[in-house]
C-alpha cells in the first residue's frame, strides 16, 4: 500500500534504502534522504511536465518522513523500515487537497542548501538589535535571522522590517488568488528542515501574524517577481552536494552555511573495545570548539559537539565548557571559536587536536607525545555577530594574534607568578615575541 510503511514512503520519494546503511546516524539518514527527495521532487513537478498525482505522492511521503524525523519517532529509519504508518500517510494526504503548488524554482533553491537558511523565532532578551532598523527588539519580539557561516543563525530582523526573501515566498501560495492566511501558514510550516525554521515552535497567534506579514506582496523582495529573481543551476544529483563554506553578504538575499559532507565521506566514531582500548582519555580534560558536520547531529554553532562529547566521555574523558588551566585537550573542528583558540595556544599543557588525530590516538591507546606533534593548522575561525557588524564585541584580532592562533607561529610563553619566601607574589616580564 502506497505509504504504508517508511520504506514506502522512502520509495515513494526516490531514496534506495541500501543507501542508509552508509550513514552515520539519523542526522546523515535524513540529509541523504532529503537529497533523494530533492531530486525525485524537481523531476516529478507539474512546472517540469510531472504528474500531479505523482507529485502529490512525494510531497505527502516527505510531510511524513520529516515528521517522523522531528518527532524523533524512530532512532534510525534504516531499522525502522517496516514500521507502519499509513494513517499519518492518509491524514496528511488529506490536509494537503486544495493546497497551492509551490513552483519548481522554490525546490531548486531549497535543492541547493543542506539546511534551513532562514530561522524565525521570538527574541530570547532585550539586547539583540533589529539589522534594519537599528532599533533594540524586546524579549518575545518575532525575529527572522539567517545562518551564518560559522554555522549559527544571526543578523536579526524584527519581523516588521523583515524583506521577505525569493527564497521563502517562491513556496507561498500567490496573495492575488489566495487571501486565506491559514494556507501561507501551512505553506511556512512546510518549509522547516528545508527553508526556514522555526515556525512550528511559535504560538497560534504568532502564526498568524507571521502568515499575515507574509501575505503582503509588498514585503517580497523584487515585489515578487519571478523573472528578477537570479537564477543559479540546481544541483544535477543527490551525489554534488560537496562540503563546503560559501561566503555571505550581509547586504543581499543570500546567506552561507555549512554544508554536510556526503554520506560516504563520514566520520566512523570509535567505539571503546572494538578496535579502540577502553579509557585510553582517563583523567584527562577536554574542550570542543568547531562544528563537526563529519559526524552529523545537532545543528547550527552545536553541529555534530553532541556526538564528539560522547565519544570522548565514551573512553573515559571529562569534556569541559571553556579552557581553564586543567585543559589537556582542545578539540578543533570547523570555523572554530578564535577566543578558545587563542587562550590554548598561550598554555603549555594544553594541546590542539583535530578530530582525525584524536580517532588515531584513541585506537592506539594513546594521544602521543604532544611535543612530537606538529601544529595544528586552522584555515578559518567563526565570525561572531559582533564582529560581522563592526560591533563593540567584533573588533578584529591583530595579524599577530591571528598568525599565533591559526599556527602559523607560536605563541609567547604565559606570564607565571614567580613565589618567593616572605614575599608577595610578582609577576615576571612576558618574553618578548
Amino acid at each position: 500500500m502506497l505509504g504504508g510503511t517508511i520504506k514506502d514512503c522512502l520509495t515513494t520519494i526516490g531514496v534506495a534504502t541500501s543507501g542508509l546503511s552508509t550513514c552515520t546516524g539519523l542526522n546523515a539518514e535524513w540529509a541523504f534522504i532529503k537529497k533523494g527527495y530533492f531530486k525525485k521532487i524537481l523531476t516529478s513537478h507539474p512546472d517540469k511536465g510531472g504528474d500531479p498525482a505523482v507529485f502529490r505522492d512525494v510531497q505527502t511521503s516527505f510531510e511524513v518522513l520529516r515528521k517522523v524525523f522531528e518527532d524523533a519517532e524512530v532512532e534510525s529509519f534504516a531499522a525502522s523500515l517496516d514500521q507502519p504508518i499509513g494513517d499519518a500517510y492518509r491524514g496528511a494526504k488529506e490536509d494537503s487537497k486544495g493546497e497551492s503548488t509551490p513552483s519548481w524554482e522554490y525546490y531548486a533553491e531549497a535543492a541547493k542548501e543542506a539546511y534551513a537558511t532562514y530561522r524565525i523565532e521570538l527574541a530570547r532578551s532585550n539586547r539583540s538589535r533589529c539589522q534594519k532598523s537599528g532599533n533594540i527588539m524586546e524579549k518575545g519580539t518575532i525575529r527572522v535571522g539567517f545562518l551564518l557561516d560559522s554555522g549559527g543563525y544571526g543578523l536579526w530582523t524584527s519581523l516588521d522590517f523583515w524583506r521577505v526573501p525569493s527564497k521563502i515566498w517562491l513556496g507561498l501560495p500567490d496573495p492575488a488568488k489566495c487571501r486565506n492566511y491559514r494556507s501561507f501558514e501551512k505553506a511556512l510550516v512546510r518549509m522547516n528542515e528545508v527553508s526556514l525554521c522555526g515556525m512550528s515552535g511559535l504560538k497560534a497567534a504568532q502564526k498568524k501574524k507571521v502568515a499575515r506579514y507574509v501575505m503582503d506582496k509588498t514585503h517580497w523582495t523584487f515585489g515578487g517577481a519571478a523573472d528578477k529573481v537570479k537564477k543559479k543551476p540546481a544541483a544535477e544529483s543527490a551525489d554534488d552536494s560537496k562540503s563546503a563554506a560559501k561566503s555571505a553578504d550581509s547586504k543581499s538575499e543570500t546567506t552561507s552555511i555549512v554544508v554536510a559532507d556526503k554520506a560516504k565521506d563520514q566520520f566512523v566514531i570509535p567505539v571503546p573495545g572494538n578496535g579502540a582500548p577502553k579509557d585510553s582519555l582517563a583523567g584527562q580534560t577536554f574542550v570542543i570548539t568547531g562544528q563537526f558536520p563529519e559526524v552529523g547531529g545537532g545543528a547550527g554553532f552545536e553541529l555534530g559537539k553532541g556526538k564528539v562529547k560522547q565519544m570522548i566521555t565514551s573512553f573515559g574523558g571529562k569534556v569541559s565548557s571553556s579552557i581553564s588551566s586543567k585543559t589537556d585537550v582542545l578539540v578543533v573542528g570547523k570555523n572554530p571559536g578564535f577566543s578558545k583558540v587563542e587562550k590554548a595556544r598561550k598554555q603549555s599543557n594544553t594541546r590542539l587536536l583535530g578530530l582525525q588525530d584524536l580517532k588515531v590516538g584513541l585506537q592506539r591507546g594513546s594521544l602521543g607525545d604532544a611535543n612530537a606533534q606538529k601544529a595544528l593548522k586552522i584555515e578559518s575561525f567563526a565570525t561572531g555577530f559582533g564582529q560581522r557588524r563592526g560591533g563593540p564585541n567584533g573588533t578584529a584580532p591583530s595579524k599577530a594574534k591571528l598568525s599565533i592562533s591559526s599556527g602559523k607561529r607560536k605563541a609567547a610563553p604565559k606570564a607565571k607568578l614567580a613565589i618567593t619566601s616572605g614575599t608577595a607574589a610578582k609577576k615576571r616580564p612576558a618574553a618578548a615575541s
